[in-house]
């Protein structure tokens, strides 16, 4: 069984419970996720079932959507609302105006340096658990990309926060983001509360909680958000077989929201798998839906 599962994650419940519910309740099939949220976030969680964890990379790929509410004059050490206090300034000194101007430089690619506590790997072992042990961490700054990033409600000076829609690429953390925002505003900030609301074509008002009724999506809903090729079929009993195809044979193609670095996605009557350009005319597959589960 190969298929997509869109979860609604409730606050406060680990990515990895929430993959623990979903494989339990589908009788032990494999399950695994397609990108963590934080335990303190709530929202979107995309879980792919079966063979689809094969996928996982590239669902991981697709730009997401982020609702924050950040707060403003309070710095804590894992740079939202669960970690120690580090420095408590007050608000009072917050320009609105400013942090409108701040964020429009934002914008685009740019260096952020991930929070202490969070999942990045350290010689091996994830941050989280060196900070949490009191190992002293140089988090090094990495390149991240801001699609864009929306005022939904104006900074509020009663009780200085401001909420944002966020689109960002692989790798951004939004608590990084209300870091940095504080430091510029020179009062510090955390993210009081934060929600994914989409990853590419997948959006949380699919999705269901953890603990109602499974709907499992095909996994055409998961190439709907990919460049991809249809392929006749008796090419496509060829691909599924690990031989490379013709891209001259492509009977179409069907822009996507994404696309994959050096290679397509590949359809035929049913999804079929990635395929990486082999020189020529040529498409080698990568990673296919294996072929005694595909109907010609």
């Amino acid at each position: 069984m190969n298929a997509v599962v869109l979860v609604n994650k409730p606050e406060g419940l680990r990515s990895t419970n929430c993959v623990a519910i979903i494989r339990k309740r589908l009788g032990g099939l494999k399950v695994g996720h397609a990108g963590t949220l934080d335990s303190t976030a709530s929202g979107l969680l995309v879980l792919l079932t079966g063979h689809a964890t094969r996928f996982s990379e590239y669902v991981m790929s697709l730009p997401k959507v982020y609702r924050a509410v950040i707060q403003f004059g309070v710095e804590t050490n894992t740079y939202d609302y669960s970690g120690d206090v580090v420095s408590e300034n007050g608000y009072d000194d917050v320009d609105g105006e400013f942090i409108g101007d701040v964020l429009r430089r934002f914008s685009g690619m740019r260096l952020q340096r991930p929070p202490a506590v969070s999942a990045v790997k350290i010689d091996g072992q994830p941050a989280y658990k060196l900070a949490r042990s009191g190992t002293e961490l140089d988090m090094k700054e990495r390149p991240v990309f801001f699609r864009r990033i929306d005022i939904l409600t104006p900074y509020n000076p009663d009780d200085g926060t401001i909420t944002l829609e966020v689109s960002c690429g692989r790798g951004t953390y939004i608590r990084s983001l209300a870091h940095d925002l504080g430091v510029m505003a020179g009062t510090g900030a955390h993210v009081k509360s934060l929600e994914r609301v989409s990853t590419g074509l997948f959006t949380l008002k699919d999705a269901i909680p953890p603990d109602d009724d499974i709907s499992l999506l095909p996994l055409s809903r998961l190439a709907e958000n990919f460049t991809r090729i249809h392929i006749p079929k008796r090419d496509a009993k060829s691909f599924i077989n690990g031989m490379s195809i013709l891209l001259s044979h492509a009977e179409r193609t069907e822009r996507g929201i994404s696309s994959v670095k050096g290679g397509i996605f590949v359809e035929g009557d049913e999804f079929l798998g990635v395929g990486q350009y082999a020189g020529y005319d040529y498409v080698r597959p990568v990673v296919i839906v294996p072929k005694d589960e595909i109907c010609y």
